[in-house]
């Protein structure tokens, strides 16, 4: 034996056989580091359990499944029960990574800053109860509340989302917990995705929450091989849960809790999940189309078909049809590039069905003065409802600048029957917001012709939380301009908001009116140019709503 031999005892040199062995430093094979992970969690690891305290970790069959996915696959989407152990298991794998391979920054992101802290210390825990040789070879590990950082240059960052850790960072390995909860899930993926982009690997974890949403997307587009995500499905017994447990469970839960958080099946899990306000059922069957034509309004308010502006622009399934009247829903937005969007929805009323749509990112004066008086006239006079909360106030002002007829304005509802008011726009409240919502549910669950695939979407995400307060994630714009539009059904053949078919006073056809009469052939007989005076006026007569309005700003 030589002399460097006998500095080491046998229990050092099985020490570093054991080390070896649970980092699988000497393989790139993906069978080989799955199996070095389940010899470090069966040999050294301990986690809390919550009825028998510190237990061996043993991971079941599904945790093994998971973990194989994850050594295998840069990107991996966990759909998964609730309370299976999985938040343990995503922890200890960030413990291993970190702790036996130099140089790995992991980063977990989670809903909030408490559930961030908790998800590391499950992290803390296993390393707090790892045998003494173990934790020396590993080295020494610098620990604050929402880090670990380890001698070999690797660490592990927990932090909530909302904080926008990932951007950027280098990360190894990024893991999101609980993906579909997140209120700014977009925003997420759109730091997380160019780190991952760059060979970094992508770990999300969710209980479903309704359809919609990025984590629905994302499942949907993996399911048909359709992105680089690996999905796997974990039902609630994946754990080993018996159907006595299930059936037990059942009676204390109502059916939209159990199917997310204890699903039997993916398609089930978002489709009663989330609390959704809609019937998502409803909004499966309907038929989604492309719009016939995209584009903007020029400057003199010509409709312009542009294909490139199908998401930002003008959107029309159906071209105005003379004998149909139509209504106009505004939800308008401060008009920031990064944020709410505004958003407009075109209905016909006869046959209830969306005809166009509306969306961009666009100043309040200029959505008043630019689309919607040009809008409202392609669609015979439309009667347009602007939400006159915020920022809605300045768009019904420029709106109101063009002369534009019919705008609808406010009803007193103290009276047994509505009377019309000199308030311009329709104001959301705690009182109005759940009415018309109300309404849109009874309108999408009849004969309503739905085509727009991005207005379905939100659709699906727009939620109850535990309060029942209603909200879109991330965006309810289209939800909201939706509604206003199909609460102007009510109201579009009141004689007040109908269009005057006589020419705009003072104008040079009025006067060929008053001179020769509503009659075309007498005009013609005169002489005079066959030509009809023409489209409907951009503002009524003396006396009309509109004048009764005009005090308003």
């Amino acid at each position: 034996m030589t002399a460097e031999a006998e500095q080491y005892s046998l229990d050092d040199l099985w020490n570093e056989r054991e080390f070896r062995r649970c980092a699988a430093l000497a393989s790139e094979i993906p069978e080989d580091h799955l199996a070095g992970f389940l010899h470090f969690c069966e040999e050294y690891v301990h986690i809390r359990h919550p009825e028998y305290g510190r237990i061996k970790f043993a991971p079941f069959e599904a945790q093994v499944e998971a973990v194989g996915s994850w050594t295998a696959c840069r990107y991996s989407l966990v759909l998964k029960a609730r309370q299976i152990g999985f938040s343990t298991l995503v922890a200890i794998y960030a413990l291993w990574q970190a702790a036996f391979h130099s140089d790995r920054p992991i980063l977990m992101l989670s809903r909030t800053e408490r559930e961030a802290i908790k998800l590391l210390q499950k992290a803390k825990y296993a390393m707090q109860y790892l045998p003494e040789w173990l934790k020396f070879r590993i080295g020494p590990v610098n620990m604050t509340q929402t880090k670990m950082e380890f001698s070999n240059n690797s660490y592990i960052e927990s932090l909530p989302s909302a904080s926008d850790p990932a951007r950027g960072e280098s990360a190894y390995l990024i893991i999101v917990d609980e993906m579909a909860f997140l209120q700014n899930s977009e925003e997420a993926w759109s730091a997380i995705e160019p780190v991952a982009d760059v060979g970094g690997r992508v770990i999300m974890l969710s209980t479903a929450n309704g359809e919609g949403n990025l984590f629905h997307k994302l499942w949907t587009e993996s399911t048909a091989n359709n992105n680089r995500f690996e999905p796997l499905f974990f039902p609630w017994s994946a754990n080993g849960r018996n159907q006595d447990w299930y059936e037990a469970k059942s009676s204390d839960l109502p059916e939209w809790q159990m199917a997310q958080e204890y699903p039997d099946n993916a398609e089930d899990a978002f489709l009663k999940s989330g609390r959704p306000v809609f019937d998502l059922k409803r909004l499966r069957e309907y038929e989604l189309r492309d719009p016939i034509a995209t584009g903007y309004f020029a400057s003199d308010g010509a409709f312009v078909e542009d294909a490139k502006s199908n998401t930002d622009g003008v959107c029309i399934w159906e071209y105005p049809d003379k004998d149909e009247r139509y209504v106009l829903g505004v939800d308008v937005a401060q008009g920031f590039e990064h944020g709410d969007f505004s958003s407009v929805h075109v209905i016909a009323c006869r046959r209830p069905r969306l005809v166009a749509t509306y969306h961009s990112h666009i100043d309040p004066d200029l959505l008043g003065s630019d689309i919607l008086p040009h809008l409202g006239r392609l669609y015979n006079q439309a009667l347009i409802g602007v939400e006159s909360n915020n920022h809605g106030l300045t768009t019904l002002k420029y709106l109101h600048k063009t002369r534009y007829f019919p705008i609808f304005y406010e009803r007193s509802p103290k009276y047994k029957r509505s009377v019309p008011t000199e308030v311009l726009g329709f104001r959301t409240s705690q009182v109005t917001k759940p009415l018309i919502i109300d309404e849109l549910t009874e309108t999408l669950r009849g004969e309503f012709d739905m085509p727009d695939k991005f207005t379905l979407a939100e659709l699906k995400t727009y939620t109850r939380d535990q309060k029942g307060k209603m909200a879109g994630s991330p965006y309810d714009d289209r939800t909201i301009s939706l509604a206003i539009a199909n609460h102007m059904r009510k109201f579009v053949f009141f004689a007040e908001f109908t269009p005057d078919d006589n020419p705009e006073p003072g104008s040079f056809a009025d006067w060929q009116r008053r001179a020769y009469g509503d009659n075309l052939q007498d005009l013609m007989k005169q002489g005079s140019s066959s030509t009809p005076w023409g489209k409907r006026p951009s503002r009524p007569r003396i006396g009309d709503a509109y004048v009764r309005a005009k005090s308003v700003f």
